[in-house]
C-alpha cells in the first residue's frame, strides 16, 4: 500500500485513491457509516462461509462441515456442498448477465420497430453478424434489426439439448474439440441456469464433478451470450466503442449544476437521459432553479459503458465519477441530486447517506428495489424518451433543495476509453500484425486482462492498481474493464504519458502508438470483448488459446457474475488469478481439481495469490513458459 496526503500512512488508507481517503473522513466524522466501516463491524467474519463448507438449502441445516462433523445431516461431505455452493453463484451471475442481453434485444426489437429514440448506431457490425447468424445481411437495416433481436431471443430459450449457436459460430475450433470432448457445449443459457439451479438443490445432484462439469457447461453459454452477445447487441444499438478521451474521479463533480449519476451496469437509460439533458426546455428548467446546466457523470459499468461511447451515442457524459465503492462517498459531496439506479450493485447502504443530504435515489430497472425507496421509473423501451425527460426533471426538482454542506475533493484525472478489437485494428493499420510483431519480439511480453470487481477486504483497489504496475513494469499489455477500469483510471494509468511507468519494450510500443499501457475495454461486461480479442489473436496464430501468452486476473473480485466470469476464462484455456481466496478451500478436491486438474482438460487453471506483486512474478512466469513453447 502507498500513502496518501489525507491518511499521510498506509495503515490509516482505506483506499488507493486520495479522493476516496478523504471523503472517507468526512463521513467518519459526519457519523455517517459507509461500506469500509461495517466491513470492519463484521469481523471475524465465518470460516465455515469463507471456505465454502456451509449448507441451508434444507430446513434440517444449517451444517457446516468441520472435523468433527465431516458429513451434513443428509450425508453430504465437503466436496459436495463446496462445489454445489459454487455451482448456484455461477447461476446468479449468469442470470444477471442474461437479463441485460434480453433487455438489450428487446429494445433492439423495439428500435427496429421505430419504437424508441434510438437507432441502430453500427450498421456494419449488424449485418456482419447477421450473415454469420444466417440471415441475409442485405435486407433493410430494420427490418434486419428486428430479425437479429428474435434470434438472441429464441437463442436465450433454446432447450439445454440444442448446441447454443454463438458458440459453435464464434469459438475457436480447438476450443470446440475441447469442450466436445468434456461434453460442456451449452444450448440456451436459460435452460442452462435451470438445470444448474435444479441440479444444485438439497439431494439432486450430489457428483461435485459433474456439479463442476455444469459450471463450466452454464459459463460457456454465460460466455457467448452474456458476454460476447450482449456487447456484440449493445455495440449494434448503441454504435461500436471509439477512442476518447474523458475525466475521471470526484473532482469531476460541477458545485454548479444539476448533478445526474447513472449507477449500475445497463447503460440504455443513461443514454437517453444523457440526450434529454439537451433538451432546451429542460436547460431552461434547471437555470430557473438556479443551475447553470445539467451533467450527467458514470459511476461502475454503466459510468464504463458511457465513457466508451461518449464520443458518440453518450456524447455529453461527464466523466466516470468511480467503482461500487465510491457511491457512497459521491453522494457525500452533498453535490448529487439524483441517482439512477439501473441492474447491480447498488448498496442498501445508500439510503443512509441519500437520508442525511438531499439527493433522490431513483431505481430505473424493475429488478432493482431497495428499502425506503418509492421511487421507480423502470424502464421501457417504447417510453424511454419520456422517462429520460421526467427524471431530469426529478434531478431539478432535488437541485432546489441542496444544502450548502458541499465538499468535492480536487482531484481528477484524464483517462483514455473506448478500446475494442476495432479500435485496435484501426490503430494497427487494419491487421494485427504489427502486435503480434512486438509479441514476438519480446518488446511485448504477453497481455493480461485485469479485470472484475474491487474489493475492500485489503483496502479499496490497492491489488488492482499494484498488480496493473507491475505487470506493465514486466512489459506486459494489461487490458482493464469493470471496477477495475475506475481502479486505474482514478491512477492515471489509462494515458499514453503512464507509458513511463511500463518496461522498456512496452514504453517503445505505447509511445510509438500513443496508447496507454493500461487498456480500457470498459465494463464487467466487456469482458467478453477480451474474449473476442484472445480469439482473434489465437486465429492469427493458428493456435489455440491456451497456447498464447496472456492470461486474466481478477485481483479484486466481489461477487456472482466474477463467479460465471473466472469459470469461463479457465474454460477458454486461460491462466486466472483470483485475489481474495474463493469459497471452495473447504474441499481439498474442488481445489485441487480448479488450481491443477482442469488444466489438462480445458488449459486453463485457477492461480490463488492475494499478493500483488507475487501474483504478478507468477502470471509473469506463466507467459514466459507460454512464449517458449511458441518459440518466441
Amino acid at each position: 500500500m502507498t500513502s496518501c496526503a489525507t491518511c499521510k500512512s498506509a495503515e490509516n488508507c482505506v483506499s488507493a485513491h486520495e479522493s476516496v481517503n478523504q471523503m472517507y473522513e468526512r463521513t467518519k466524522a459526519m457519523g455517517l457509516s459507509t461500506a469500509f466501516d461495517r466491513y470492519l463491524s463484521q469481523q471475524p467474519q465465518c470460516g465455515f462461509g469463507m471456505s465454502g463448507v456451509c449448507c441451508q438449502l434444507c430446513s434440517h441445516g444449517p451444517c457446516r462441515i468441520s472435523k468433527n462433523a465431516p458429513l451434513g445431516i443428509c450425508g453430504a461431505d465437503a466436496d459436495t456442498i463446496v462445489a454445489r455452493n459454487l455451482l448456484r453463484l455461477a447461476a446468479h451471475g449468469a442470470a444477471a448477465y442474461t437479463h441485460h442481453l434480453e433487455e438489450l434485444a428487446k429494445t433492439i426489437k423495439a428500435t427496429a420497430a421505430g419504437k424508441t429514440p434510438f437507432g441502430i448506431g453500427d450498421e456494419k457490425k449488424l449485418r456482419d453478424i447477421a450473415g454469420v447468424v444466417g440471415l441475409d445481411p442485405n435486407k433493410p437495416v430494420a427490418e434486419l434489426a428486428g430479425q437479429l433481436a428474435d434470434v438472441l431471443l429464441a437463442e436465450l430459450r433454446k432447450g439445454s439439448e440444442e448446441p447454443l449457436a454463438l458458440v459453435k459460430l464464434f469459438a475457436p475450433k480447438t476450443r470446440l474439440e475441447a469442450w466436445e470432448k468434456l461434453g460442456v457445449i451449452p444450448g440456451g443459457v436459460l435452460s442452462e441456469i435451470r438445470d444448474a439451479l435444479t441440479k444444485s438443490m438439497s439431494n439432486i445432484d450430489t457428483d461435485p464433478v459433474d456439479l463442476l462439469l455444469t459450471a463450466v457447461r452454464l459459463s460457456i453459454a454465460t460466455g457467448y451470450m452474456g458476454l460476447v452477445g450482449t456487447v456484440t447487441a449493445q455495440d449494434i444499438l448503441l454504435g461500436t466503442p471509439g477512442l476518447v478521451k474523458s475525466e475521471a474521479d470526484l473532482g469531476i463533480i460541477d458545485p454548479e449544476a444539476v448533478n445526474i449519476v447513472a449507477h449500475g451496469h445497463v447503460p440504455l437509460v443513461a443514454t437517453a437521459v444523457i440526450e434529454a439533458a439537451k433538451d432546451r426546455e429542460l436547460l431552461e428548467l434547471a437555470k430557473k432553479a438556479g443551475a447553470k446546466g445539467i451533467k450527467v457523470y458514470g459511476s461502475m459499468c454503466t459510468g464504463q459503458e458511457l465513457m466508451q461511447r461518449s464520443g458518440s451515442s453518450a456524447e455529453g457524459f461527464a466523466g466516470q465519477l468511480g467503482n461500487w465503492l465510491v457511491q457512497e462517498y459521491y453522494l457525500a459531496t452533498g453535490a448529487i441530486d439524483l441517482v439512477m439506479m439501473d441492474m447491480n450493485c447498488s448498496l442498501p447502504g445508500l439510503k443512509a447517506v441519500a437520508d442525511r443530504f438531499h439527493t433522490r435515489l431513483v431505481s430505473v430497472d424493475r429488478v432493482v428495489r431497495m428499502a425506503g425507496v418509492t421511487e421507480h421509473v423502470d424502464y421501457d423501451p417504447e417510453k424511454i424518451a419520456g422517462q429520460a425527460k421526467e427524471l431530469v426533471k426529478m434531478a431539478i426538482e432535488a437541485y432546489k433543495g441542496r444544502g450548502k454542506d458541499i465538499f468535492i475533493p480536487k482531484n481528477k484525472s484524464t483517462a483514455v476509453g473506448g478500446f475494442s478489437v476495432e479500435t485496435i485494428l484501426g490503430a494497427l493499420g487494419g491487421s494485427l500484425d504489427p502486435l503480434l510483431d512486438v509479441i514476438k519480439k519480446g518488446a511485448v511480453k504477453g497481455v493480461v486482462a485485469v479485470v472484475g470487481c474491487t474489493n475492500n477486504r485489503s483496502g479499496h483497489d490497492f491489488k488492482s492498481v499494484q498488480l496493473t504496475k507491475e505487470l506493465i513494469k514486466r512489459d506486459i499489455l494489461v487490458i482493464n474493464s469493470g471496477c477495475c477500469s475506475s481502479a486505474t483510471q482514478v491512477e492515471g494509468l489509462m494515458t499514453p504519458e503512464a507509458a513511463e511507468q511500463a518496461g522498456e519494450g512496452l514504453k517503445s510500443v505505447c509511445k510509438a502508438l500513443g496508447i496507454p499501457p493500461a487498456l480500457n475495454f470498459g465494463s464487467c461486461v466487456d469482458i467478453g470483448r477480451i474474449g473476442v480479442a484472445v480469439t482473434a489473436i489465437a486465429n492469427a496464430l493458428g493456435v489455440d488459446p491456451s497456447d498464447l501468452p496472456v492470461a486474466a486476473s481478477a485481483p479484486e473480485y466481489l461477487e456472482q457474475k466474477a463467479v460465471a466470469d473466472g469459470i469461463f476464462a479457465v474454460s477458454f484455456g486461460l491462466l486466472t488469478h483470483l485475489g481474495p481466496i474463493p469459497p471452495v478451500t473447504g474441499s481439498a478436491l474442488v481445489t485441487k481439481i480448479l488450481t491443477q486438474d482442469i488444466e489438462g482438460l480445458t488449459g486453463g487453471k485457477v492461480l490463488v495469490e492475494e499478493n500483488p506483486v507475487k501474483a504478478a512474478e507468477a502470471i509473469y512466469a506463466h507467459i514466459m513458459k507460454k512464449r517458449a513453447a511458441l518459440g518466441i
